[in-house]
């Protein structure tokens, strides 16, 4: 699919292609010098983001190796193994995302994201908590544009126990109305926040400029009225089209074998069905070469830039992604923070 990716690629002479700035007024006295923002929303690759969540596991001293394992039941992960510590980290990734959300259900998969840790099986959200507790693993969901992504770091010791808490909130996840109704509470909140944050604004008036109505310019996390709607019913429908072998992608790394893994993808996956029902999502032409301006009463000025980009298949689509952490992809290490804060 084409589109604008989140990393800004700067090139001698050449001026960018869209521009938005939500300008500040002049500060007031009374409220002190307002402080430049940056936003910058580096892409995520599943094994990328996976070695670096458990880097003090993976020994300096070692090239990675990474192994394709296939399970009996065609469940496919990247290994690689380390045993320097006695952990084991998994991450995956099924495809589909916020751009699945129905009409006016807008921010469904950002809601159901936080659920999964919330109860599933025979176990409430407490009772599940205190088990996670228990074996001391760490567990988080996130909903993005064209995926929504898991993960869990455990103990080596206590993986067993781990990977059965993860099989039951992928493959059997309850979604009882109390959990529903607190996270709904968090995301409203995040969105009343949201509507007086200037980065935010910006990126939304951003969004609808390159996109239009595509689904790629609507707000992951929904708005007031959209989050208000979502039910229980919704969050099973929805999670039975999306979480579905033939759109998942899993990495892993730590003290774990390829045999002992083959087995573990087969009890957390295996239950799902086979065949996702996604609905299809249109190629995309961002609208480019706009300058947009949008007036905001704060002393701040908020910047949104967006060139053309590769695709992921592209050969060079990791040097982009290094780029866009040299330039400005890290808050306080980049070339840009840098330049700004420091120089400036």
């Amino acid at each position: 699919m084409r589109g604008v990716p989140a990393w800004h690629r700067h090139r001698s002479g050449q001026h960018p292609s869209t521009v938005l700035a939500l300008r500040a007024n002049p500060p007031s006295p009374t409220r002190g010098e307002g402080r430049a923002a940056r936003v910058a929303t580096p892409l995520v690759t599943l094994l990328l983001s996976l070695v670096f969540l458990v880097l003090p596991a993976l020994s300096a001293r070692a090239a990675m190796s990474i192994q394709e394992v296939t399970s009996s039941k065609g469940i496919t992960a990247w290994l690689v193994e380390d045993y320097s510590v006695p952990l084991v980290a998994i991450r995956f990734a099924f495809g589909g995302g916020t751009t699945q959300d129905p009409a006016g259900k807008v921010g469904l998969a950002n809601l159901m994201s936080g659920l999964f840790d919330e109860g599933a099986g025979n176990l409430d959200s407490e009772a599940f908590q205190i088990k996670l507790d228990d074996v001391g693993a760490e567990m988080s969901f996130e909903a993005a544009r064209d995926g929504i992504y898991g993960s869990m770091r455990m103990l080596a010791e206590q993986r067993d126990a781990a990977f059965d808490l993860l099989r039951l909130a992928v493959t059997e996840p309850r979604f009882d109305q109390a959990p529903i109704d607190r996270i709904r509470a968090q995301v409203l909140s995040g969105i009343i926040a949201n509507e007086l944050d200037p980065d935010t604004l910006a990126q939304r008036k951003w969004l609808e400029a390159l996109y239009g109505t595509h689904p790629y310019a609507r707000p992951e996390e929904g708005t007031r009225q959209s989050i208000a709607t979502i039910t229980p019913d919704d969050l099973i429908a929805f999670h039975k089209v999306n979480f579905a072998r033939d759109g998942l992608h899993v990495a892993v790394v730590g003290a774990i074998d390829a045999e002992t893994l083959k087995k573990k993808l087969d009890m957390v996956f295996g239950g799902l069905p086979q065949h996702q029902a996604l609905a299809p999502v249109a190629d995309v032409d961002p609208k480019l070469n706009q300058q947009l301006e949008v007036n905001y009463d704060q002393p701040q000025t908020s910047l949104q830039l967006a060139y053309p980009g590769v695709e992921r298949s592209a050969p060079d689509f990791f040097a982009a992604v290094l780029m866009n952490e040299i330039l400005g992809g890290s808050a306080f290490t980049s070339r840009l923070f840098e330049e700004v804060r420091e120089k400036r």
